[in-house]
């Protein structure tokens, strides 16, 4: 069972992570998480280019952006399943600071292994002249996704 609770978990908050991100895109033109570069890195990983450049003037694969969607939303999941598991090990019940404390463990995910593989932006995007609103958008984007992994969790409970 909680790996039916875990799948919805962590689908829910991807798709609220989207959401959240593409409200402060057309609210505010704020730049959203750019997926075909997540698709482009990992296609280039089967074909054993692990680092580059820069990934946005590589060459596009074909259905990069279904990739990186693809990509995006397993990650979501798996992390569903893991708090999920943390939880019932833990609490027995959804943890809205389990779910922060997941939110946190994630944006680490994408500073430390996106940013300077995929992304090409070094470790906590230190190679960019917008550290902090970077750092600070995604921190933002991954509470949010904790929040959507509790309330995920909260409706398959």
């Amino acid at each position: 069972m909680f790996i039916v609770q875990g799948f919805i978990s962590g689908l829910i908050a991807t798709i609220i992570f989207d959401l959240f991100n593409q409200s402060l895109n057309y609210a505010y033109n704020i730049n959203k998480p750019k997926w075909f570069l997540l698709g482009r890195y990992f296609i280039g990983c089967t074909r054993g280019k692990y680092f580059r450049d820069s990934l946005e003037v590589d060459d596009e694969e074909n259905n990069e952006l279904v990739w990186g969607y693809s990509i995006h939303y397993l990650i979501g999941i798996i992390y569903g399943l893991f708090y999920v598991f943390f939880n019932l090990l833990f609490f027995g019940y959804p943890s809205l600071l389990a779910a922060y404390f997941f939110g946190f463990i994630t944006v680490l995910g994408a500073w430390c292994i996106l940013m300077p593989f995929a992304y090409n932006l070094g470790f906590f995007a230190s190679k960019s002249d917008q550290q902090l609103k970077i750092l600070a958008q995604n921190l933002i984007s991954h509470f949010i996704f904790g929040t959507g992994l509790f309330i995920g969790y909260y409706i398959s409970f």
